[in-house]
């Protein structure tokens, strides 16, 4: 990759993204950092050019995380520049699905391999880990045969990052998840939390409260106030995107829907996906 006529676009809203975004400042690549939440969409970047080129007036190569929009790559792409994608996720309106991570996606594209991340002052195995995590959490750790003292040192490195992305913030969604998980039910093996938050995300904390308490996956259902519904660690992630639209990650393990108009597919219709044998 040439950096000199390449930018790229990338949101803040997680620690793999954070991760990328200090690898890009790192090796000098012109960057447009979007402040859309989980569930960004391209056409939703205002001024996207007009960004792309104050960040980078020689920019001929766009590389965009996780943040979908086909008609915008294609109004891209008719401007004369070259868009890549560094994504793994399947959405509404494109599969995206990769069986590596956006950060190693990344780490490929611009040839950051682990005697290079070490020169730029990054430590490959914590970059490793954080990959790692955003495949397939915890358990992802333990099928690579981490070692419980390696699993601690991962978690805290992501906790580290998780309050770099906004302290206050995610106290409340760790306290609100505490909350949520206490009041748990559970239903033939399905755990299903329900949150009444509606302005933050109590997923990535109850994914850590479920790591604490099992010794392996649970499914999970997350219903989030009136806009998100996670699933988590369920053989029916595809029959959930296929019934009501969304996404699926980890590897299809795991599906999701974020909605703007407050209207999520009707509870007892998930949970009845789900408890099929």
């Amino acid at each position: 990759m040439d950096l000199s006529t390449t930018t790229l676009v990338c949101p803040r809203n997680d620690e793999e993204a954070l991760t990328i975004l200090k690898l890009a400042k790192a090796i000098g690549l012109a960057t447009v950092v979007s402040r859309q939440p989980h569930g960004a969409k391209l056409f939703k970047e205002k001024r996207l050019i007009g960004h792309i080129m104050e960040a980078n007036e020689n920019t001929q190569t766009v590389a965009i995380v996780e943040i979908p929009g086909p008609e915008t790559e294609v109004m891209l792409r008719g401007q004369g520049l070259e868009v890549l994608i560094i994504d793994h996720h399947r959405y509404d309106e494109v599969d995206r699905r990769n069986a590596k991570s956006s950060l190693e996606q990344f780490r490929d594209l611009f040839g950051i391999d682990d005697e290079k991340a070490k020169a730029l002052g990054f430590d490959p195995w914590l970059l490793a880990s954080v990959a790692a995590i955003d495949r397939g959490f915890v358990w992802e750790l333990r099928k690579m045969n981490y070692t419980q003292e390696e699993i601690r040192r991962a978690l805290d490195h992501y906790r580290t990052l998780t309050l770099e992305l906004g302290e206050e913030r995610r106290l409340r969604e760790e306290q609100a998840a505490e909350v949520a998980w206490e009041r748990r039910e559970e239903r033939d093996g399905l755990i299903i939390v329900r949150s009444a938050e509606n302005d933050i995300s109590v997923r990535d904390p109850l994914s850590f409260i479920l790591a604490k308490n099992f010794d392996g996956p649970r499914e999970v259902l997350i219903v989030q106030g009136k806009r998100r519904m996670y699933v988590q660690d369920t053989s029916h992630a595809t029959e959930l995107f296929d019934a009501f639209g969304g996404f699926t990650f980890g590897g299809d393990r795991c599906w999701g829907i974020l909605k703007s108009d407050e209207i999520l597919p009707p509870e007892e219709e998930v949970i009845a996906i789900l408890l099929k044998k």
